[in-house]
């Protein structure tokens, strides 16, 4: 090799000892910002994602209680329906219909109240039994009375989904007022509705089988608590769009290999639940307004980490 040949090496080697001054320099002319923007951004969105939980936290419960602490309007849907449903717990006791007294036991009883949607735990129950052999009059106002307590939920819970389901959406914010005021039409709140109803009704027939004692009530918990866990995002389906019985098939496939994630959250919110709803003041408020806006965000935060690109690529 001559040395005219050796040159250019040379010359190659020093421009790569200066690279470091080159890149600062090249950096400080905006010619290095596209780069450096880009890490940064990356290293910001895995910080949120860390403090969320990480992106292998399938719950979404840690993002879901970060977005109530740093929204906490979300907790009014959810706030109002305690009060109504507080209002409802009131009627049940004042009218001459039988009503059966579920909160103000006793304190060292663990339950787990879970209806397998966004809830509280009320402080009095109506059998169906309750309502045969009424009178029109009576029977109208008994139906009545149930078929609000189900509206009030079910609205509360339309509400929280879609709202935090257009805050979780890119896009402009006419987009996600349009999502959001689509969510909220009469057909899904009905939808909604249906839901609810199923739901309860399952949870009454169950209920009423349950009774025949503690080995039967033992047998029917594990396909029951199966059922909530594999159903657990149908009402954000519902809000998609969905009926009740196309939002339970889509909620089957939506929460396969997360299910014992899910479980964990059943159980949490059921725990809590059973434990605000069993004080003998305020537990239909408190319960109302905490577990269901929590369960209510934490559904649609699972459905939107669930659509997100990289989630389904």
């Amino acid at each position: 090799m001559t040395d005219e040949e050796a040159e250019p090496a040379s010359t190659a080697a020093v421009a790569d000892d200066r690279s470091p001054t080159a890149a600062a320099d090249d950096s400080s002319s905006g010619r290095g910002e596209p780069a450096n923007s880009t890490a940064e951004s990356d290293l910001e969105s895995g910080d949120e994602r860390a403090a969320a939980g990480g992106d292998d936290d399938p719950s979404g419960f840690a993002l879901a209680a970060r977005r109530v602490r740093r929204e906490p309007t979300l907790l009014l849907p959810f706030a109002v329906a305690g009060v109504l449903l507080t209002v409802v717990d009131w009627l049940r006791r004042d009218d001459p219909l039988p009503v059966l007294v579920t909160n103000g036991g006793d304190a060292a009883t663990i339950r787990i109240e879970f209806a397998g949607y966004p809830t509280g735990v009320p402080a009095t129950a109506r059998s169906l039994e309750a309502l045969i052999d009424l009178r029109l009059p009576y029977l109208a106002w008994g139906i009545g009375l149930e078929i609000a307590a189900l509206l009030v939920v079910a609205t509360a819970g339309c509400l929280t989904i879609a709202w935090s389901r257009a805050d979780e959406r890119s896009g402009d914010d006419r987009d996600e007022r349009d999502d959001w005021y689509q969510s909220l039409t009469g057909r899904r709140l009905l939808s909604y509705l249906g839901l609810v109803a199923l739901f309860d009704a399952i949870g009454r027939l169950l209920g009423w089988i349950g009774d025949g004692g503690l080995l039967l009530g033992v047998v029917i918990a594990v396909p029951l608590f199966a059922a909530f866990v594999r159903w657990f995002l149908a009402p954000a389906f519902v809000v998609d769009g969905a009926g009740p019985v196309t939002a339970l098939r889509r909620s089957t496939r939506a929460t396969r290999g997360i299910g014992w994630q899910v479980l964990v959250l059943v159980v949490l919110f059921g725990l809590t639940a059973g434990l605000l709803g069993g004080l003998p003041v305020g537990g239909t408020l408190l319960s109302t307004a905490l577990v269901g806006s929590v369960h209510a965000v934490t559904i649609a935060t699972i459905r939107a980490e669930q659509r997100r690109p990289d989630a389904t690529s």
